[in-house]
């Protein structure tokens, strides 16, 4: 018998975990993304990751079809990004600076630390959700002064930070 859905929640969010917003291109070419904390390295060889996106998510046909999404991974201080990416507005881009990236996919490159863009290596069905692999074919590592945003009991802060030479 499965814990229920409440209580898994409450579980898992004793576990912090960074924050990313996944970005896409529909069939039209309109950029759709979303804001998850599902993403985990899977290889080194080959480069994949992993996310793990909603069956009822808007942004999941436009994954499945474009085959190609970009890992952005959020910066500290972009909470209202963050919670912008994971509403169901309309327009998530209307105010979000953007530049194309491998086959056009949208990177935000102002407000992330990092990102990964992917071509997708696979897709898993698993409960609610869909895993999808991608295979990392560029990207932008982070600035060692960069500080990413976590997510923590279902809310935003950011880590302590030690200096490297304390």
């Amino acid at each position: 018998m499965a814990v229920p859905a409440p209580d898994f929640f409450q579980i898992m969010s004793a576990f912090p975990t960074g924050v990313a917003i996944v970005t896409t291109l529909d069939a039209d070419g309109t950029p759709r993304g979303l804001t998850t904390n599902a993403v985990c390295s899977v290889s080194a060889d080959p480069p994949l990751l992993l996310v793990c996106v909603d069956r009822e998510s808007r942004t999941l046909p436009a994954l499945l079809h474009s085959k190609r999404f970009v890992v952005n991974f959020v910066a500290e201080g972009r909470s209202e990004l963050a919670n912008v990416f994971a509403s169901k507005a309309e327009d998530k881009f209307a105010a979000v600076a953007w530049e194309p990236g491998l086959g056009g996919m949208p990177c935000l490159r102002e407000d992330s630390l990092a990102y990964a863009e992917c071509s997708t290596h696979g897709e898993l069905e698993a409960g609610d959700h869909v895993v999808i692999t991608g295979l990392v074919e560029a990207g932008m590592a982070p600035d060692p002064a960069s500080i990413p945003i976590l997510y923590f009991r279902r809310s935003y802060g950011s880590p302590v930070v030690v200096p490297a030479d304390g």
